[in-house]
């Protein structure tokens, strides 16, 4: 080797040595070892079916549930109660750090994630039927108590799920992986709306869930296989990185925090459909759509969701071969599209083939959201809370859009009626093209998710090293998961 090339291969290693506080570098993918075992096919489905049950629950609770649910108790104010229900199930994400927290530090025989994975579903089970109870006596104040409860459960067992996929999946697999996952999140939700809005009384949704719970939980569990943790290896708990947990910044989480700024955006344009049903209200030119929006909207969200759950079944494995960051850009581009062609039609044949288009995006998404996430963890053997967090992005998403589009689309669409103009939906149309632009910006800022071609190997050859190195001193990502200046 020449002195050159010696120099060359020096400045390479004593610039990793240098930035020990570097989260970027910190970071690894869970299972980035080869001999990690391979997972069957059916194996993944198994270890997803929980996203099944997520899907189910949150996709049909908030848009048909706690509606009826609001009026049946509390006729007189029920808009109000509404409004509170959902503040709740909001406040109950504030569980899911700590929560991850204490799951990365638990030395149960069962494993690490599967102990809250279990007694979350089982609380949430128990809250069902008593939920149920309370609905049907009236006890109101009661229910607001047991909601928050099941939705705090609801919300453990997901951090313990999120944590045991990227505990028990091999690196190379992540992306079909989080495919899988999107895929019966999707069909969970088709199953929800399906369900509540058209083959059953929406009282029959606690039966629904408790079964969903019964039925996915023993997959999930057999499928698992966790190594219990070592107590020796047990990290010990501390009151002050338990706060810590729920900050997140650039110099703390690397990548990841723009993972989490992202996905915040994406939600925030996602929180634009929520007004899907005032908009075929209010400009279907079919007097029959107009009058029926709600029954429309249940079916264009049936379609939406299927198409999701299609295209994610594909995309998580392409995104291996592609990249995950590829995939996210076109998945924002197509959702802008969409919102700019809504502020052109009026008919409903094309506000459904936008929300196809719509729905394919939204799978896209969800096929790689999870993987790049895992890929841009801060921590490989601390990472449960740190997932918490990504899960709390989607809530903040769903909450501070509608706190933008709402009086934006009062103040420019109002009409002194209940109904609000055309106007008005072009201008949070535009709304979530920005959010949609904003989502791929940031995600732009993240050196990981790739294409494979462009990432470099560590065992380079020398003469590799140093044409990279002139080459401008260009930031190249390493096969192990480390970023450095070359």
């Amino acid at each position: 080797m020449t002195s050159r090339e010696d120099q060359t291969l020096s400045l390479l290693s004593d610039s990793v040595q240098a930035q020990p506080h570097d989260r970027d570098e910190e970071a690894a993918e869970p299972n980035d070892d080869p001999a990690v075992e391979q997972l069957s096919t059916i194996r993944l489905l198994s270890l997803n079916m929980h996203a099944f049950n997520y899907g189910l629950f949150y996709a049909s609770v908030g848009v048909l549930l706690l509606p009826e649910e609001a009026l049946h108790m509390f006729e007189q104010e029920h808009a109000v109660f509404l409004a509170v229900m959902l503040v709740l199930a909001g406040v109950s994400q504030l569980v899911s750090p700590a929560a991850g927290y204490a799951s990365d530090r638990c030395t149960a025989a069962m494993g690490r994630r599967m102990p809250f994975v279990l007694f979350g579903n089982l609380v949430l089970f128990i809250c069902l039927g008593c939920m149920y109870l309370a609905r049907t006596y009236l006890y109101g104040y009661v229910y607001l108590f047991l909601l928050f409860i099941a939705i705090v459960a609801l919300n453990v067992a997901y951090t313990g799920f999120t944590g045991l996929v990227s505990d028990v999946v091999p690196a190379d697999q992540m992306g079909f992986a989080s495919g899988i996952m999107g895929t019966l999140t999707a069909l969970g939700a088709v199953v929800g709306l399906l369900a509540l809005g058209f083959w059953v009384e929406l009282e029959m949704a606690y039966g629904i869930y408790a079964i969903a719970v019964v039925v996915t939980t023993p997959f999930t569990w057999i499928a698992a296989r966790e190594r219990r943790l070592d107590p020796t290896e047990c990290k010990p708990y501390d009151f002050s990185e338990i706060k810590a947990s729920y900050w997140i910044s650039p110099r703390t989480h690397g990548d990841f925090f723009w993972v989490f700024v992202s996905r915040t955006f994406y939600y925030m344009g996602v929180s634009i459909q929520i007004y899907i049903l005032y908009y075929l209200r209010d400009t279907m030119q079919d007097p029959t759509i107009a009058d029926n929006a709600q029954t429309y909207t249940a079916i264009l969200c049936i379609i939406s969701q299927s198409a999701s759950g299609i295209v994610s079944s594909v995309a998580g494995g392409v995104s291996d071969t592609l990249g995950r960051k590829p995939l996210i850009y076109l998945s924002c581009t197509i959702m802008a599209l969409v919102y700019i062609g809504y502020c052109f039609i009026h008919t409903y044949t094309w506000v459904v083939a936008l929300g196809l288009c719509y729905g394919a995006s939204n799978g896209v998404y969800l096929a790689v959201d999870y993987a790049l996430a895992v890929e841009c963890l801060p921590r490989k053997d601390d990472h449960a809370k740190d997932l918490a967090l990504w899960g709390i992005a989607a809530f903040l998403g769903t909450m501070f859009g509608p706190c933008v589009t709402g009086p934006m689309l009062s103040f420019i669409g109002g009409q002194g009626t209940s109904h609000y103009a055309f106007r008005g939906y072009v201008a949070i149309m535009g709304a979530g093209v920005v959010y949609s632009f904003f989502c791929g910006f940031f995600i732009y800022k993240v050196k990981k998710g790739s294409p494979a071609h462009e990432k470099v190997s560590l065992e380079a050859s020398p003469d590799e090293i140093e044409a990279d190195a002139q080459m401008g001193g260009r930031r190249k990502e390493f096969s192990y998961g480390a970023i450095m200046d070359v």
